[in-house]
């Protein structure tokens, strides 16, 4: 009986060598996306929470006109208080927008802050970094975009009149 049984030894190991890349390449790009989708969040909440302050300390008086200068200040002691030594590889861009007058008393005017923040991400993994990796690819990183719009908060005073 023993004549019949043919003998395969190397079959299993060159199969497991055509495969394997195939499948570890797909399990890079798995993780390589987990990573992009937890560092977007994190620069969309970094671009919301820098809007939520700039809207804040914008207006110094009553009625007042937003200072862009200020703004862009405190958000980047925010920046440097909550990414510490990575904050110069953030953009952050602030700009002031005019949104519409109030019909009721003409010198007060409707402003939006938009805070752009452009965050990178560092790719980890051979191959799927090069492929997922933003203009040059061969820096192996993604930038990602965050833009949040929020309105301006400003205080009336009971003399604010027409």
């Amino acid at each position: 009986m023993r004549k019949f049984v043919k003998k395969c030894g190397g079959q299993v190991t060159a199969e497991l060598m055509l495969i394997l890349p195939v499948f570890m390449l797909m399990i890079f790009f798995v993780l390589e996306y987990g990573n992009i989708a937890y560092h977007t969040v994190l620069a969309n909440h970094a671009s919301y929470e820098f809007a939520r302050i700039g809207s804040l300390v914008g207006v110094k008086k009553p009625s007042g006109r937003p200072d862009r200068t200020v703004i862009t200040q405190k958000i980047n002691q925010a920046k440097q208080k909550v990414f510490g030594t990575k904050a110069g590889g953030i953009g952050v861009n602030v700009k002031v927008e005019t949104t519409g007058v109030d019909p009721m008393y003409k010198k007060h005017r409707h402003e939006d802050v938009i805070v752009t923040v452009t965050y990178p991400v560092h790719l980890l993994f051979p191959g799927t970094s090069y492929v997922l990796a933003s203009e040059p690819k061969h820096d192996g990183i993604r930038r990602i975009k965050a833009v949040t719009r929020m309105p301006v908060e400003k205080a009336y005073l009971s003399s604010d009149t027409k």
